[in-house]
Parts: structure tokens; C-alpha cells; sequence
């Protein structure tokens, strides 16, 4: 099994749903595994306390260090929103895609949807995820959907570009082996953070006047931003403070404690610097720069 695969892969396995017809939903049936480390895990927590689903979907936060072994559980991130994993004898990602298929030897990556009924991942793409735990929040709750039908337009053109113009060439810049690779990347990043804080100019938040999933895939990698991306991937161009839109953008979601308080700076940084799957040896976490913890935003020294 390939355990030594990149958060940011995104060839993922499972593509099912949950509360389908052969598995109707019960509270806590369903379980979350994550990592701090990973910005689409991310994704599916803020959803999860954004749709007032903690109650009703369960949550382990793997440690966020991963080693050739895997995400760890039985040293999970601890927190009131971490639980212990409801597997008997999982110790590591791994096992779970062990015990969900015989003989898988694809990626163990986060997030997973388990069924802790028919012990079997329903899925782990993140962006499906999020839309089914909106689906469920709508109907089960009466929530507000997050990704509202006369803005899909909209919202799936800002997730395309958001994917294919920040978040891939983020990872091809960092995990480029060349001077060209790189620097081609590098122009995409810088380029669309550009584009981004012009689009962010009249409104509040990237689709309008409203919070949607938009919002939160672009927190989640923008919120690594000054304090990992920068240094560990070498786009160092600039801070996010160099774009005044964007950070207020930040500002405005960091005041949302959904939001902020699935966010753990520290806790990411040394995730992402001591990892073996990353560009570095593991050795250190840097030190700087100093950073608003509830945005990710670099604080610009007085």
C-alpha cells in the first residue's frame, strides 16, 4: 500500500455516498478521519461545524506528522472534536483501506467518509465530501445550503480556477526538479493570487454576498500560505499582505469561529516540515514568520 503518497494527490478511490438506499443514515453511523496537516481533510471539518454536523457525524484527527507508516490515530491530534477511533485495533490510515477492501494497494491519503455499520470507506475525495455533507445539513437540519443552486455556475467556475491555477501549481512549484517547472508554477501562484484580490475587490466573500463550499477550499490553502507554502514550496514572491483584498477576505473568515477554530498553525507547520513525504529533510520547523493564528495571515513587524 502506498502510504508515502502527497496530501495533494488527488486520484482518489472511493466515490460513493453516504445515506444512500442499502445505508440509511443514523446519527454517528458515519465517521470523519482527518489530519491537521492536510488542507482538503481541512475542507471537511470546516463543513462538518459549519452544517452543524458534530453531533451527528463522528471525527478522529489523525496526528499530523506522517511517517512511512501512515497517519497516526492511536496518537491522534488532541482536542474535544477528536475522538477516538471507533475501529477496534486501527492504529494508522492505512489499516482502515486494509479493513474497507481486501487487498487495496492504492493511496491511504485523508479525508475518509466511513460507515462504522458495513466497515467500509464510502468515500475520500474532499470536495464530494463537503457537497454530501451539505446535502445532508439541507435536508436533515433545514440548513442553508452551501452550495445553492442559482450560484453553482459561479462557484464551479471559481473551484476550477482555484484548482487548477493556485492549489496544482502550489505542489508542482514545490515539488518541481526543475528551474523551468518551477518558475512557470511559481507565475501561476503569483498570478492568480493577483487576479484573486482584484475579484475580491466588490465583494465579500468569492461568490457573492454569501458564504459557499468556495470559500471554504480557498481558506484552507490560502490559510497555509505564509507560514508553509512560502518557505517550504519557495513561493516567496510575497506575503498575503501584499494583496489587501484577500486579506481582509482572510479577516472576515477568521472571525467565523467555524471557521478559525479548525485552524492550528503550529500544529499544521510541524506536520508539513516534519513529514517524510515533504521537500526537506524533517529536521527543523522554521521559526518564523509570526502569523495571526486564526487566518494564517503573516503579521508584518511594527
Amino acid at each position: 500500500m502506498k502510504t508515502n503518497e502527497l496530501c495533494h494527490v488527488t486520484n482518489t478511490a472511493f466515490h460513493d455516498r453516504l445515506d444512500s438506499e442499502s445505508r440509511p443514515f443514523k446519527a454517528k453511523r458515519y465517521w470523519l478521519f482527518t489530519s491537521k496537516l492536510c488542507p482538503f481533510a481541512h475542507r471537511t471539518e470546516i463543513a462538518r461545524k459549519l452544517l452543524k454536523l458534530t453531533d451527528i457525524i463522528g471525527l478522529t484527527i489523525a496526528g499530523s506528522i506522517q511517517t512511512s507508516k501512515g497517519w497516526n490515530l492511536a496518537d491522534r491530534y488532541q482536542s474535544p472534536d477528536s475522538a477516538p477511533c471507533p475501529i477496534d485495533g486501527v492504529t494508522h490510515v492505512p489499516e482502515i483501506y486494509q479493513r474497507s477492501t481486501l487487498g487495496y494497494s492504492g493511496r491511504a491519503s485523508v479525508p475518509i467518509l466511513f460507515d462504522t455499520t458495513s466497515n467500509i470507506i464510502i468515500n475520500n475525495e474532499s470536495a464530494e465530501i463537503v457537497r454530501q455533507l451539505d446535502e445532508l445539513a439541507v435536508r436533515l437540519l433545514g440548513y442553508r445550503s452551501l452550495y445553492p443552486s442559482p450560484y453553482r455556475d459561479l462557484i464551479d467556475q471559481h473551484l476550477q480556477q482555484l484548482d487548477n491555477k493556485f492549489i496544482a501549481p502550489i505542489y508542482r512549484a514545490g515539488f518541481s526538479q526543475d528551474q523551468d517547472t518551477y518558475h512557470a508554477n511559481f507565475e501561476q501562484v503569483f498570478g492568480y493570487l493577483k487576479t484573486l484580490d482584484q475579484q475580491l475587490k466588490s465583494v465579500p466573500y468569492l461568490a457573492g454576498e454569501q458564504i459557499t463550499i468556495v470559500d471554504i477550499h480557498a481558506y484552507c490553502h490560502l490559510s497555509r500560505f505564509d507560514s508553509v507554502y512560502h518557505a517550504l514550496y519557495h513561493l516567496n514572491l510575497n506575503y498575503l499582505s501584499s494583496y489587501p483584498n484577500i486579506s481582509a477576505y482572510m479577516l472576515r473568515l477568521a472571525n467565523i469561529a467555524d471557521f478559525a477554530d479548525t485552524l492550528d498553525v503550529q500544529t499544521m507547520k510541524a506536520g508539513y516540515f516534519h513529514s517524510w513525504n515533504q521537500p526537506t529533510p524533517g529536521y527543523f520547523v522554521p521559526e518564523g514568520p509570526i502569523v495571526d493564528p486564526r487566518s494564517g495571515l503573516a503579521i508584518t513587524p511594527q
